[in-house]
């Protein structure tokens, strides 16, 4: 998992740099690739849950542990000590993705602001303007005038 992780950590980076440059196409191949490395992450995430029932029947809990911090309280050295490094590694990793995918909503938010801006500045109409027609249809505004001529 924690290898996936960091797999996503990296496409998240990547998405970021190719929000600030704009390029649509990669921006489009990276989010494919992090849809598939989240398939990956549920599968494991079944293969875990698993892993922790067998554990549970194992060392005979009554009370079933269900996450990794849970399972490091009831075991001993040398395993504890491995497994908080483990628990550590993936800890941080996806605070790292949480904090990159943080800073990739913002800049996708600001893009999308600019362009609506941007399109206001062109068009003599609000775009806040839409409204249902009675046959329940959604008529947005017509953009008039236009500051650059849509015929060339």
């Amino acid at each position: 998992m924690t290898a996936i992780y960091k797999d996503i950590l990296q496409a998240a980076q990547d998405k970021r740099k190719h929000i600030i440059s704009g390029d649509i196409d990669k921006l489009e191949s990276v989010i494919y690739q992090e849809r598939n490395l989240s398939e990956n992450i549920l599968l494991l995430e079944e293969k875990r849950r698993y892993i922790m029932q067998a554990i549970n029947r194992t060392i005979g809990k009554r009370d079933t542990i269900s996450n990794l911090r849970e399972l490091i309280e009831q075991i001993r050295d040398p395993y504890k000590s491995e497994l908080e490094k483990q628990y550590d590694a993936i800890s941080g990793v996806i605070t790292k993705v949480r904090d990159v995918n943080k800073v990739n909503t913002l800049l996708t938010k600001y893009s999308l602001e600019y362009v609506n801006n941007f399109i206001r500045a062109i068009c003599s109409e609000s775009l806040n303007d839409s409204v249902y027609q009675k046959s329940g249809d959604f008529k947005g505004p017509e953009l008039k005038r236009l500051l650059f001529e849509v015929s060339a």
